[in-house]
């Protein structure tokens, strides 16, 4: 008797972890897909690799007095692809981040807020001689031809627009400069 009812009791735990697992797998796939997606990006985080750059001493753009700022950059790259490339165009590089720095006021550096707008914008303009272009930025589709109508005027290109194959939305190639980070920021 108490053999049958440690059997049962066995037989309903196995049944029910049997019904959870398979509740699980089914359910599982959609948890799959995005645990997936998270390992990739970790993967694709793990391999950044930081570049330290000289620091810059600039003048700002100041009017009612000299002010200058020492900013020590360190650039986080997307892996040793863009780490090489970057180190080959260190130059055109330095020469972006230096021309953004000095067209800053110090009241523009001075601030958490104002900081923060500076590291996203060196992450756009350091990428520039990298070659990458930024989605706003990319040309727009070329217009249409003029075609001259019947009656001698040129139309405005809406029938070749409607004859135009039409163009991929491609997807823009991601930033080879994912961060910035300040190793040193002095105003005066």
């Amino acid at each position: 008797s108490k053999k049958g009812l440690i059997i049962a009791i066995a037989a309903v735990v196995l049944l029910a972890g049997g019904g959870g697992a398979a509740f699980f797998m089914m359910k599982g796939g959609d948890h799959d897909e995005e645990a997936a997606a998270a390992k990739a990006e970790e993967k694709r985080k793990a391999s950044r690799v930081f570049v330290t750059l000289e620091p810059f001493v600039v003048n700002l753009a100041d009017r009612e007095a000299e002010r200058y700022a020492q900013v020590g950059v360190v650039l986080e790259v997307e892996g040793k692809e863009a780490e090489a490339k970057l180190t080959a165009k260190m130059p055109a590089v330095r020469n972006e981040i230096l021309l953004l720095i000095s067209s800053k006021r110090a009241t523009d550096l001075t601030t958490r807020e104002g900081k923060e707008a500076l590291a996203s914008e060196i992450v756009v303009s350091a990428a520039r001689p990298l070659g990458w272009t930024p989605p706003e930025e990319e040309p727009e589709e070329e217009p249409a031809p003029k075609v001259k109508t019947k009656d001698g005027g040129k139309d405005k290109g809406k029938d070749a627009k409607a004859k135009a194959k039409p163009r991929k939305v491609v997807e823009p190639a991601p930033n080879p400069v994912a961060a910035v980070h300040f190793a040193s920021f002095i105003v005066q």
